[in-house]
């Protein structure tokens, strides 16, 4: 696995990826997590936000963006994530709502979600440029 001193990455975001536990807060109205902090995690601003489901037995993504810059959270259900890094390292991590985490995809860095289970799953993600259907910056590569 990549390794890298947390707090420097951070601030640059010059690794090809990077997940990171999430806090999440519940009580009997319901629960609540920060999927992503602009500021404190130094997250550029300028792009969009979007959010997209994965139906169960569905497999989404499997590509990679050679400038935009991705982070995003499983909000709702649970998804297998897979990246393959631009040195080849590969990633297999599951994103759970009930124990939250936020990824980033760097470019190069190719990712996909799947959903193993019964339930429709969602995701909230948060894209560093606004998608230009001109110009997509999204290239096709399998993330295993």
């Amino acid at each position: 696995m990549f390794e890298f001193d947390l707090m420097t990455k951070a601030k640059n975001w010059d690794v090809p990826y990077y997940i990171e536990p999430l806090v999440r807060h519940s009580d009997e109205r319901g629960a609540l997590f920060e999927a992503m902090r602009f500021t404190s995690q130094n997250i550029p601003t300028g792009g969009q936000v979007y959010v997209y489901t994965v139906e169960p037995g569905v497999r989404r993504g499997d590509h990679y963006h050679a400038k935009k810059m991705e982070w995003f959270s499983c909000v709702s259900g649970t998804v297998r994530l897979l990246m393959k890094t631009p040195q080849r390292d590969l990633v297999d991590e599951v994103l759970d709502s009930d124990a939250p985490k936020m990824v980033y995809a760097g470019p190069g860095t190719s990712h996909a979600v799947v959903n193993e289970t019964g339930i429709t799953a969602v995701v909230v993600a948060y894209a560093s440029k606004e998608f230009d259907p001109s110009n997509p910056d999204t290239i096709l590569e399998p993330a295993d």
